[in-house]
C-alpha cells in the first residue's frame, strides 16, 4: 500500500467517514461527539505533550501547538499542576468543546484542500457538505490501521498512533462499519482488545455510556 499523509487523529476520525465513491463525509455526529475530544487527548499522548495512567493525566509539557483546543487543554493542565491538582482524564475529555472541535478539524481539512465545503440549506436551516477530495481516503486509513494492527508486535510511533486512532473507532462504534464481515474480523477483534487497553479509548467510552444513560433518564 503507497503512503498517505499522515494527518492529526481528530481529522483522520472525520476522513473515515468517506463514501468510498463520491467522497462525501457521513459523519455520525453521535457516535464523534466524545470520540473527537479523545481524539485531541490522544494526539497529544502521541506527540509527547501529556502523559496517562488509567483514569489520570500524570503529566504534561508545553509543545508550542498551534491548535488552540489543545493549547486549551495544556493551559487548564498547567493551571492545575500550580494548585497541585492532579487532572482526570475523564473530566479532560469531557471540558473539551464537542462542536467547536469537529468545527475546527473540518476547517484544517478544508484549508489543506483535503475537503470541499458547500453551504446549503434544508426546510430553511443552513448545513455544510463536505466531501473528501479524494474519495479513497477513507478506505486508505482504515486499511493503514489494520495492517498495523496486524502487526501485533510492532511499537513505533506511527504504529502507536494507529493503536490509538483505532481505540477511537472502536469505542464510537465505527469499527464494524469500516471492517465488515469475515474478512474484518479479526480487525475488528484487535479494535475491541484496544477499547479495554487504552485509557483514552476507555474514557471515551465511559463518556458514551454516560450520555446513553442520560438521554434514556
Amino acid at each position: 500500500m503507497a503512503p498517505i499523509t499522515v494527518r492529526p487523529i481528530p481529522e483522520e476520525l472525520l476522513l473515515l467517514c468517506a463514501e468510498p465513491v463520491r467522497g462525501r463525509l457521513r459523519i455520525p455526529y453521535s457516535a464523534l461527539h466524545q470520540a473527537i475530544p479523545g481524539g485531541v487527548m490522544a494526539e497529544l499522548l502521541v506527540s509527547g505533550a501529556i502523559t496517562v495512567e488509567g483514569r489520570w493525566i500524570t503529566g504534561f509539557r508545553p509543545l508550542g501547538t498551534h491548535d488552540e483546543i489543545a493549547a486549551e487543554v495544556l493551559a487548564r493542565l498547567e493551571k492545575a499542576g500550580k494548585r497541585k491538582h492532579r487532572f482526570g482524564l475523564d473530566a479532560a475529555i469531557r471540558r473539551i468543546p464537542r462542536k467547536p472541535a469537529l468545527r475546527l478539524s473540518l476547517d484544517r481539512l478544508a484549508a489543506d484542500g483535503v475537503i470541499t465545503v458547500e453551504t446549503r440549506r434544508f426546510l430553511g436551516l443552513p448545513y455544510r457538505r463536505c466531501t473528501a477530495t479524494r474519495p479513497v481516503i477513507g478506505q486508505e486509513i482504515a486499511a493503514r490501521v489494520a495492517d498495523t494492527l496486524a502487526r501485533r508486535g510492532d511499537r513505533s510511533p506511527a504504529a502507536e498512533r494507529d493503536r490509538q486512532l483505532a481505540g477511537l473507532l472502536g469505542a464510537a462504534g465505527l469499527h464494524r462499519r469500516l471492517y465488515p464481515g469475515a474478512h474484518g474480523a479479526p480487525t475488528r477483534r484487535a479494535v475491541r482488545r484496544l477499547v479495554t487497553e487504552l485509557p483514552i479509548a476507555r474514557a471515551v467510552r465511559r463518556a458514551r455510556s454516560a450520555d446513553s444513560a442520560a438521554n434514556s433518564a
